[in-house]
């Protein structure tokens, strides 16, 4: 290779790596971020020093708030919720809500009370048969985030409602009551046929670390090729 060639081939390595350095670091500190924030969540799930017990005190919490509570009430009735594409083992399913009413106030309180399987056929909705409901309710309360829809969400006129996403406001305008923008997924299910095993329960904040430190390798392995290719090029000029 003569020594112009080895030049060039050291200006488009220096341009590769201009424009790959940047992203691999920006990857690396993006796995940081999503690490620190699920570390914050973990605490905040595991923390029993604050119990809310009452709708009212949701007023008062934080947006990142994600607190145990117990709340007292029942589930208006036949009004569910189907949160749609919830998937558990791989298998295709639905998570139930119901709208809790508090026996001294007006406002309703989603209440995810658990995953529950779906038909291999889209247009048979499962049938909810929840013959005893406790009057007690408790888990852990969190505020209802504005998710992505890859379509419209479309709604049916009746009820069980098949939605993608909590949207209170829309709620509000079909019971034409209010509806808080939390949402209290329940510790224990209330029935056979519904699991709880939220995944904010079993987070992982060391698996973003790992792939942080995979980035910042991928990185630091492109900064060590540049520096040999660099000098090697130099020798190989000083040679000539």
């Amino acid at each position: 290779m003569s020594k112009g060639d080895g030049r060039s081939g050291f200006k488009w390595l220096l341009l590769f790596s201009a424009l790959l350095l940047p992203l691999l670091l920006y990857l690396g500190s993006w796995q940081l971020d999503r690490a620190a924030h699920k570390e914050v969540l973990h605490k905040a799930w595991h923390d029993d020093s604050v119990v809310v017990t009452s709708l009212s005190q949701l007023t008062d919490l934080s947006d990142t708030s994600l607190l145990q509570a117990r709340f007292e009430g029942t589930l208006v009735q036949d009004t569910w919720l189907l949160l749609d594409n919830r998937t558990r083992d791989g298998q295709a399913g639905y998570e139930l809500v119901g709208l809790l009413q508090s026996p001294s106030g007006v406002d309703l309180m989603p209440v995810n009370l658990g995953w529950l399987k779906a038909s291999s056929d889209r247009t048979q909705l499962p049938r909810i048969d929840l013959p005893r409901l406790p009057d007690t309710f408790s888990g852990r309360v969190r505020r209802i985030q504005p998710a992505f829809t890859l379509a419209d969400d479309l709604w049916s006129a009746g009820w069980p409602l098949r939605v993608q996403t909590l949207d209170t406001e829309r709620l509000q305008l079909r019971l034409q009551r209010p509806v808080l923008p939390w949402v209290l997924e329940v510790a224990e299910p209330v029935d056979k046929n519904l699991t709880t095993d939220w995944p904010l329960a079993t987070l992982k904040p060391q698996r973003h670390l790992g792939y942080a430190v995979q980035w910042f390798a991928m990185a630091a392995a492109l900064v060590i090729l540049l520096i040999c290719y660099g000098r090697n090029a130099l020798c190989k000029g000083a040679d000539e």
